[in-house]
């Protein structure tokens, strides 16, 4: 009988030990869902942009992800049984959903693309809850666990009849180790872009979480603080009000990238100075995506010694001269603008959730 050397059992052993640690270590999960192609109700143009740039970035984090675009009611329910079934204790998991959301006295829900909105009680029945969502995400006990709606509140009217009398979205209540983000506050609307010129893909919110979560070392609690506040600051500059809203109560640091280390004589103030252009180029690129004057003067107020003051203060004097030339120009007849009547057999009747107006998604209300 041939003699088994000790060197061989040890190596066997050891890999079957790694193989073991490897088969339950905590994951880093990822689902992303983005709803543009709704059937009954008004189309979005980013929320599949918005979903595909995430899911791109969270790959790039070390997530493994899994990507929906377009969800039916049936898919969408299937596809989130899938994803908290790979769950286990420990895990890091990230639930980003772009698209429409609404709020009924029974909770909140994501609009799948099939949702038929005619009366709370279809909604209820055709729509993903997600208190559902997060107590599913609570019972499969990850280490941390972050769902992201992008989404955004106004009211549901049926038959010219509103659902419901007030306004907002009512906060979660997220379990241990659970963080929830919206868009956009209570009564308010997040905005899909700034402004018809503006060509960014993404949202006013994706954009600027992209921007700040690809930064290492930064805890998920300072990125979202920043994130509300560019926001904020963005959605002034075309007169309306957005601040994205965060509940949390998750335990310790979660960072999308860890913090590095660099040897100070190495690398001397590289991190803090990127860091600090990066934001800087940002909030300057979406300036210029709206073009106003108000723009220029809210990059100037946060950037007061900023790298492009110059080009700011040009840009403002180029529209000031513009605006006086118009102002002494002879004024265009009202009749000359292609102007669609109202048909008030109709006025009534129409549908709200089937409005043109794309540049806002909807978190309607009950």
């Amino acid at each position: 009988m041939r003699k088994t050397s000790l060197p061989k059992i040890l190596i066997f052993f050891t890999l079957s030990f790694l193989f073991f640690i490897d088969a339950f270590a905590a994951k880093r999960l990822a689902l992303v869902i983005g709803n543009d192609n709704y059937l009954a109700i008004s189309k979005l143009q980013k929320a599949g942009n918005d979903a595909s740039a995430i899911a791109t970035e969270l790959q790039k984090a070390g997530f493994l992800v899994t990507l929906n675009k377009d969800l039916n009611y049936r898919t969408m329910v299937r596809v989130v049984e899938n994803f908290t079934a790979k769950i286990t204790g420990g895990d890091e998991v990230v639930v980003f959903f772009a698209g429409h959301g609404v709020q009924l006295k029974t909770g909140n829900y994501l609009l799948p693309t099939d949702i038929e909105a005619g009366t709370p009680a279809e909604v209820e029945k055709t729509a993903y809850s997600l208190d559902d969502l997060n107590q599913k995400l609570s019972d499969a006990k990850p280490a941390f666990s972050l769902v992201i709606a992008d989404a955004c509140r106004a009211p549901l009217q049926s038959n010219g009849r509103s659902l419901g009398s007030t306004r907002g979205l009512s906060p979660p209540e997220p379990a241990k180790g659970q963080m929830v983000v919206y868009s956009a506050s209570k009564g308010q609307e997040a905005l899909d872009r700034l402004s018809n010129s503006d060509s960014n893909p993404n949202s006013v919110f994706t954009r600027e979480f992209i921007t700040r979560m690809r930064k290492p070392g930064i805890k998920i609690e300072d990125i979202v603080r920043e994130v509300q506040d560019a926001v904020e600051e963005l959605a002034k500059t075309v007169k309306h009000d957005q601040r994205p809203a965060i509940y949390n109560e998750s335990r310790g640091n979660f960072y999308f990238y860890a913090p590095i280390s660099i040897q100070q004589s190495t690398l001397p103030l590289m991190s803090s100075t990127l860091t600090t252009e990066q934001k800087e180029d940002s909030f300057w690129s979406d300036t210029k995506s709206v073009g106003n004057i108000q723009a220029f003067q809210a990059y100037l107020q946060s950037y007061p010694n900023g790298r492009y003051v110059n080009l700011a203060k040009a840009n403002m004097e180029k529209l000031a001269l513009a605006s006086q030339q118009s102002q002494t120009a002879t004024p265009i007849p009202a009749q000359t603008y292609n102007q669609r009547p109202i048909n008030p057999q109709n006025q009534n009747n129409s549908n709200p959730l089937n409005s043109q107006n794309n540049n806002k998604r909807k978190w309607f209300e009950e």
